[in-house]
């Protein structure tokens, strides 16, 4: 499924390493046609469906992102890159359920593949394997080592188990800075809803706390979050609405990228104004800060909210 191989103009490298806020107007022109164009060329090249749907996440265009990543999926295409960056997609449309599914059919297809024995060179050279990235149902002691869907697709099924067992490796995985910090989201989430009294190590993000998961706010009834997106709304619905919904989906995920750590202040009007500003100027918008607020601490939340974007766009699996 990989299609013939391209090589990627520079503009579009640049992008894939640096992500979307590095390019101005034209050069964001110049990559989403040329992306476009490969992709209609060659559907099935995995570098090419990679780099558009990542251009589309960055772009806040969930949908034609969904589209581009299922119809490649459907054509029994399988990457675990493509599988990872869809999570930001599927997550932004609030549509894990299906995520999980999509994780779900490639692990049982693989599983299936993997029983699958060939003998005699004739036969194996008319048989085209489907590619092996992971292999489901290992012991849960070496979580860490696991490929990110099978992560996830492990612990959407962990919800129907007592996860006493599962409590040290996660407690491993929470601790490592250098894995996932969506599936440790998804994993806090789980020890959340089973009610788990204990203290873990987190470290993700560039942040560092010991947190008990049953002493703070889930992420679905967390007031602060609540209030700064009544002032969002309030602050663009008519005069914005374009504007609006997209800083709404990418507070939303800035908040579950850094989940369960909180943002550094509490003071919404605070982070309305900076996530109001960081958005505005992204589209080259001339911003003039309220003067009610500390300069100082705006600028501090804008740095903030960039180290999120940063984290948002490269920690995907």
């Amino acid at each position: 499924m990989k299609g013939s191989d391209i090589i990627f103009p520079t503009i579009v490298e640049m992008f894939l390493k640096g992500g979307i806020t590095i390019l101005g107007e034209e050069e964001e022109y110049v990559v989403q046609k040329f992306l476009e164009q490969a992709y209609v060329e060659q559907p099935c090249n995995e570098a090419v469906v990679y780099a558009l749907i990542k251009f589309y996440n960055a772009k806040q265009m969930f949908e034609e992102a969904r589209e581009v990543g299922q119809a490649f999926l459907m054509m029994d295409g399988y990457n675990k890159a493509i599988l990872g960056e869809l999570s930001a997609t599927f997550l932004s449309l609030n549509e894990m359920d299906t995520y999980f599914s999509l994780v779900k059919q490639h692990l049982d297809k693989e599983s299936q593949l993997d029983t699958i024995e060939t003998s005699g060179a004739e036969e194996a050279s008319n048989v085209i394997p489907f590619p092996k990235k992971i292999k489901p149902r290992r012991s849960v002691t070496n979580f860490l080592e696991w490929g990110t869907a099978e992560q996830l697709e492990f612990l959407q099924q962990a919800r129907f188990h007592d996860v006493e067992p599962y409590l040290e490796p996660f407690a491993l995985f929470l601790k490592d800075a250098t894995t996932s910090p969506f599936v440790k989201s998804m994993i806090f989430e789980l020890l959340q809803e089973k009610k788990v009294d204990a203290v873990f190590l987190v470290k993700k993000v560039g942040m560092e706390e010991q947190v008990n998961p049953s002493k703070i706010p889930l992420l679905t009834s967390d007031p602060f979050i609540e209030e700064l997106i009544e002032k969002l709304t309030r602050r663009w619905e008519h005069t914005n609405p374009s504007l609006l919904e997209q800083l709404l989906v990418i507070v939303q995920q800035h908040v579950f990228v850094m989940y369960p750590f909180r943002f550094p202040s509490e003071n919404t009007e605070l982070w309305s104004e900076a996530y109001s500003k960081w958005l505005s100027q992204m589209y080259g918008e001339i911003w003039r800060d309220n003067a009610d607020l500390s300069h100082e601490e705006l600028m501090e939340a804008t740095q903030f909210i960039e180290k999120m974007e940063q984290a948002q766009q490269n920690y995907l699996l």
